[in-house]
């Protein structure tokens, strides 16, 4: 800030606001009391020869924009599969929207970067949305990258390898939400923010992107915590050769034989070419065919970005980052599977259970005494084999980690669902009784001291959380221990 300038912006006509960032002038509008910038680009526009290559940053001033970008309104979002079957996007999509309190140089804010995806594929955000009313109620600044999914993101192949330097495919992805954090880095104080306090908070497939993100050196001075909310506790194993010979299936699909002919391809084409069993398929419990359908494997070893798997990292290096790692106790929980019977009689519970691997395992008698024979007792059991005790185990191995589980239940269906704890930390949980008021003060409370201090509360800090009305260091292990024990977990952990 040059001397003599003032620290607060002027808002003009009452509601615009303008700010600098190193690509030029934007103009931002107040929204309940915040302001809100969106659609900003944060890196060259991955289309034509620069489909399937990293983001690259802005830094030629063609890219740039001569007066102020009005940025009032979100952008398309990056291509992706919705899960009703719908198909939506854009390849030009890398921006970012930035709320804010205030800006202005002086008192600078912690920034919390959100990365939500429901999947690999897609639905992203999904409900991890900004909120201008909690920016101003919590004095935190939010930033929502839109970042490349699905095929545009993940696609790793022995022909596009072979068209880079550095050689390598797959995980642009990832590349985009580095090209996002270094703009964060460069740009964010021109917003209120400080670079110095970024907290990556990331739900579902976004968890899962965020903990890949978090073993990386590309990502070292880029973000200084994390908050992972239900992610696959299962990290890439596959090495960049495995990934493209599983994936050279796509090229009969797509009728390409170079990675020439695969960035000429039309959007569409490119998106009808994948199999559906590169889809998302909503968890249930296990059964003995499993194995041999694994689910497809997005993010991959690919030498560049992820260069070892993840859990190495994390247990040697774990000092550098501190991680909040959780879920909610119904995290599978899913319409689909609801609506499966008119009503989940305890026949018919026992019955599901004992048609699983479960019951092949002589475990029914045992798992139905410890969850009991409802839908809700169901929904718990499928969500610890394959989200929460995998994370549990994962959690332990973590020298700076914190394992929390929410337990509070509310909605329609009267369960901790898969985003309770993210509704409830961005104001979008309605409580209707005294007990969800309580519950939803006592996470805030939790994530925001984190955000700005860095640190769970001391008397709550490396304890087992379970978040109900409160946040006590109450949580228990057994029916994971149970799971553990059994081989159930983290064999059949969820994968993204």
């Amino acid at each position: 800030i040059g001397r003599g300038e003032p620290a607060t912006a002027p808002v003009r006509d009452g509601k615009y606001i303008e700010t600098v960032t190193s690509c030029g002038k934007v103009e931002g509008i107040l929204e309940d009391g915040a302001f809100a910038f969106r659609g900003i680009p944060y890196a060259v526009p991955p289309v034509g020869p620069l489909r399937w290559k990293a983001a690259q940053p802005i830094e030629n001033i063609n890219y740039c924009w001569n007066d102020t970008l009005k940025a009032h309104n979100s952008t398309p979002v990056c291509w992706q599969f919705y899960a009703d079957g719908k198909v939506d996007g854009s390849e030009d999509c890398l921006t970012l929207d930035v709320i804010t309190p205030h800006v202005r140089y002086d008192n600078p804010l912690p920034v919390v970067v959100l990365i939500g995806a429901e999947s690999f594929t897609g639905d992203s955000p999904g409900k991890l949305r900004p909120s201008t009313r909690y920016a101003r109620a919590r004095d935190v600044i939010f930033v929502r990258p839109n970042f490349r999914l699905n095929v545009f993101g993940f696609l790793a192949l022995d022909q596009l390898t072979k068209s880079v330097h550095p050689p390598t495919s797959g995980n642009y992805g990832l590349s985009d939400i580095i090209a996002a954090l270094k703009w964060i880095q460069l740009n964010i104080a021109h917003f209120g923010g400080d670079p110095k306090s970024v907290t990556l908070f990331g739900h579902r497939a976004g968890g899962s992107i965020v903990a890949a993100l978090a073993s990386s050196n590309k990502t070292s001075k880029l973000f200084a915590r994390s908050w992972i909310s239900s992610a696959s506790s299962i990290f890439p194993g596959n090495p960049l050769a495995d990934s493209e010979a599983e994936n050279s299936a796509y090229l009969g699909r797509i009728k390409c034989e170079n990675a020439e002919c695969l960035r000429e391809k039309e959007d569409e084409d490119v998106l009808d070419a994948v199999p559906d069993t590169w889809r998302r398929i909503l968890p249930d419990l296990p059964t003995s065919e499993e194995n041999a359908t694994a689910n497809h494997e997005w993010l991959v070893l690919d030498g560049h970005i992820l260069q070892q798997h993840p859990a190495d990292v994390w247990n040697t290096e774990t000092g550098k980052i501190k991680y909040v790692v959780g879920s909610t106790i119904h995290e599978s929980h899913s319409s689909k599977l609801y609506l499966k019977h008119t009503e989940w009689t305890p026949e018919l519970v026992t019955k599901h259970v004992n048609e699983s691997k479960i019951g092949e395992l002589g475990l029914t008698e045992e798992a139905i005494k410890r969850y009991n024979a409802t839908y809700k007792g169901l929904a718990a059991m499928i969500s610890d084999i394959r989200t929460v005790c995998p994370l549990y185990t994962l959690s332990q191995k973590l020298l700076t980690s914190q394992f929390y589980v929410v337990s509070q239940t509310g909605g329609e269906f009267n369960i901790a669902d898969v985003d309770s704890d993210i509704q409830a930390i961005l104001g979008r949980y309605e409580p209707k009784t005294p007990e969800q008021r309580r519950y939803v003060s006592a996470i805030q409370q939790l994530f925001y001291h984190y955000v700005s201090h860095g640190e769970i509360k001391s008397e709550l800090r490396r304890k087992l959380l379970d978040i109900g009305q409160d946040a006590l260091p109450t949580y228990n292990s057994d029916n994971c221990d149970f799971w553990i024990k059994n081989d159930v977990v983290p064999r059949y952990a969820r994968l993204d």
